[in-house]
């Protein structure tokens, strides 16, 4: 007997080695926390239908060493079975069988999957084949935004900064030419109030030679200070259709939306085709169009035109009103429009340097010309004293015809 059971104990020893040496190490998904993780978030991306999917970085060396390989025991006795079975949990039951080698062959169709919720690069001639190309300044805009995205591989946040300040700096002659006029301008201001009066009394008038006579002077005025009346008028005309065109341009992109603006390579805007949920840069263009307003206002003549220093102070309370309208612009057309109005600052600081006005040929401006802009309780009294002006005149018209019926 102790012979049959010594040879039956070492059959067993021998059949149980035999068994891990055949049978093939499992690991459940339970212990690969890496892969089920990794296979839930693609779940759940794949049935939410979400296109902004994180490129998640899994590697099969990061799997196979957090896998955990047990050797596969056979229990001696049916008692031994019965206590394995009811000590281990419901949750420890293995619902998959999961090898190591089958899990990185897995990996790369799963990075793919990944990869593809990404939209493709843009690629030269996609915004014309979506109809965004063209001879306006709007499709010029757009083409230009096109060429820097495509020859640069920038994220379209960036890219919008640069094709804003691209064509801030492609309009900056025409700014200098502007400042080296209205310099200009500014100490004969007098003379030519004084001379637009007297044409506005001719034209009255009807005096055709004496219309002729003012307008030679007007100009003698302009040449004599160095003033080119052309590129006063032109100037404009040019100015305008770029800075609609870039925001006609943008905004178009972003309400289409262009599929690779929802991808902007910045994690506080992710989405540049949505407003801004923090609204963050609604605020933030409101305190640049302030600060933009309070420093060219150095270069406007107030002392002999005040109204201006008060039309002044009505675009700022407008910029703070119109919060909340900006707030529904798209992200991408709002960091247009930061962008732009921080640079035209920089700009005016700079151009306001003896300096470089002086290597620019741009006249200094002397301090009693320079503007200052009146306080907001200032614009309030100007307001009230012009509402009662224009309510005084109104009266007296209305006075004149009833005076005349008395005295017929």
């Amino acid at each position: 007997m102790v012979f049959a059971g010594v040879l039956g104990s070492s059959v067993r020893s021998t059949l149980k080695l035999a068994g891990q040496r055949l049978v093939p190490q499992v690991s459940c998904q339970s212990q690969l926390s890496n892969a089920r993780l990794f296979s839930v978030l693609l779940q759940q991306s794949s049935r939410s239908g979400i296109h902004r999917l994180p490129i998640l970085a899994v590697t099969s060396r990061s799997i196979t060493k957090t896998a955990v390989q047990p050797t596969a025991t056979v229990p001696s006795t049916p008692a031994d079975a019965a206590s394995a079975s009811a000590v281990t949990p419901p949750e420890a039951v293995i619902p998959d069988v999961v090898t190591p080698e089958s899990s990185v062959e897995l990996l790369p169709d799963l990075l793919d999957s990944a990869i593809s919720h990404l939209p493709a690069a843009l690629q030269y001639g996609d915004l014309a084949a979506l109809g965004l190309v063209g001879w306006t300044p709007a499709g010029f805009i757009r083409w230009s935004l096109e060429l820097i995205n495509v020859t640069t591989g920038m994220p379209w946040f960036w890219t919008i900064v640069a094709g804003s300040l691209f064509w801030k700096a492609v309009l900056f002659p025409l700014a200098v030419k502007g400042l080296q006029n209205s310099a200009r301008i500014l100490p004969i201001q007098p003379q030519l109030q004084k001379c637009q009066e007297e044409m506005s009394v001719v034209q009255k008038s009807g005096d055709k030679l004496a219309m002729q006579k003012q307008a030679l002077k007007l100009r003698k005025l302009y040449n004599d200070a160095g003033v080119s009346m052309g590129a006063t008028f032109l100037i404009p005309f040019i100015q305008f259709p770029v800075t609609l065109g870039m925001f006609f341009g943008v905004k178009k992109m972003c309400d289409l939306p262009v599929e690779q603006l929802t991808q902007s390579g910045l994690d506080l805007l992710p989405n540049l085709a949505v407003p801004d949920p923090y609204m963050i840069l609604p605020i933030l263009l409101c305190a640049a169009v302030n600060t933009q307003i309070s420093v060219g206002a150095a270069e406007l003549n107030l002392t002999d035109r005040p109204e201006m220093g008060h039309i002044m102070n009505g675009l700022r309370l407008l910029s703070v009103a119109g919060i909340w309208v900006m707030s529904a612009f798209p992200s991408g057309l709002m960091i247009s429009l930061v962008t732009t109005s921080f640079a035209t600052t920089v700009q005016s600081l700079l151009l306001q340097q003896p300096s470089i006005r002086r290597a620019l040929n741009i006249p200094i401006v002397p301090a009693q010309f320079q503007g200052k802009l009146p306080s907001p309780l200032e614009s309030v009294q100007y307001v009230i004293a012009k509402y009662t002006s224009k309510l005084s005149e109104a009266s007296a018209a209305a006075k004149q015809p009833q005076a005349k019926n008395r005295r017929r």
